[in-house]
């Protein structure tokens, strides 16, 4: 027995009659459809004006974040030309971007793109190595022997470079 002094089955069809009944007690007025139906249309009728509401608020504060931003470029601006102002700093960026310096004064510019090992295993000569060569002599005797010569462009064997491809060995039928 429960609370009440009924009897507790476990069927579920009891649970559902206990619901239907309790169901089937309510009671509604007039004034209570009513008062449902004017917060329900109520709901319907604002809730597109509150959505543009949260939207707009939404918007300013992006605004807001924008305005934030552009002043502190202003000022990053307004830093930057004050600091064009000083004669000092022109004149460091002179040196440091055009290479400007200042009559008397002597510039070495140090390119440090090629490092060095540490070690090298190498031993340097002393003296330096010179080709008894002429180059300009060498190219007017070859583009010369290139442009008198009686054979023809297939038969260059003589250069030591094959250029026709070899034809490939076909295979005869037995009988």
């Amino acid at each position: 027995m429960n609370r009440r002094g009924e009897r507790a089955t476990d069927s579920g069809a009891s649970n559902d009659a206990s619901l239907g009944a309790w169901l089937s007690s309510l009671r509604f007025s007039g004034f209570t459809v009513l008062i449902v139906a004017l917060i329900t249309g109520g709901a319907i009728i604002i809730s597109p004006s509150l959505s543009t509401y949260v939207q707009q608020h939404r918007e300013i504060a992006e605004l807001r974040e924008s305005v934030r931003q552009h002043r502190e470029s202003v000022e990053e601006i307004d830093s930057e030309r004050a600091r064009w102002k000083d004669p000092a700093y022109v004149r460091s960026q002179a040196r440091d971007r055009l290479f400007y310096v200042m009559p008397g004064e002597t510039q070495l510019n140090i390119i440090d793109d090629v490092p060095m090992p540490v070690e090298s295993t190498e031993e340097t000569n002393a003296s330096l190595a010179r080709m008894d060569s002429d180059w300009a002599r060498g190219l007017a005797a070859s583009v010369l022997s290139a442009a008198t010569t009686e054979a023809p462009p297939a038969d260059a064997s003589d250069t030591g470079a094959d250029l026709a491809p070899e034809p490939a060995p076909t295979e005869e039928p037995t009988p």
